[in-house]
């Protein structure tokens, strides 16, 4: 599956995550946890389906050696920094959302690195 669609399927499965999540804990009060929504919401959907843009409106990004490392470096770094967040919201144990940050900033970072090199061809 070509980057762009798996992105935008990523963005898609993220948005009925965090739907169903962001219900839940509305239903069961559980507010606390809206951070952990947000974040599931914003990092998992929108930087998702944007990525899935790049990549379809710069097909040349797809072929980077790097591109499917960084989706999947991208995509677990982001479920640990959700689960993480729902975690030190829950108990305030910090110990798998600073991994997971670092690893979604990596991520990110080897995006702009794809993009920097690819968008111009």
């Amino acid at each position: 599956m070509a980057l762009d669609r798996a992105y935008i399927f990523a963005a898609f499965a993220w948005l009925v995550a965090a739907s169903v999540f962001g219900t839940y804990i509305g239903i069961i009060g559980l507010t606390v946890q809206s951070n952990a929504h947000a974040h599931a919401g914003l990092l998992g959907f929108v930087i998702s389906a944007l990525f899935g843009l790049f990549h379809h409106n710069w097909p040349k990004m797809g072929k980077s050696r790097l591109a499917v490392a960084q989706f999947v470096t991208y995509q677990v770094g982001a479920i640990l920094l959700v689960v993480g967040k729902y975690q030190v919201d829950a108990t305030g144990d910090s110990a798998i959302v600073a991994p997971g940050s670092v690893i979604v900033i990596v991520g990110t970072l080897l995006m702009a690195l794809i993009f920097a090199r690819h968008s111009a061809e």
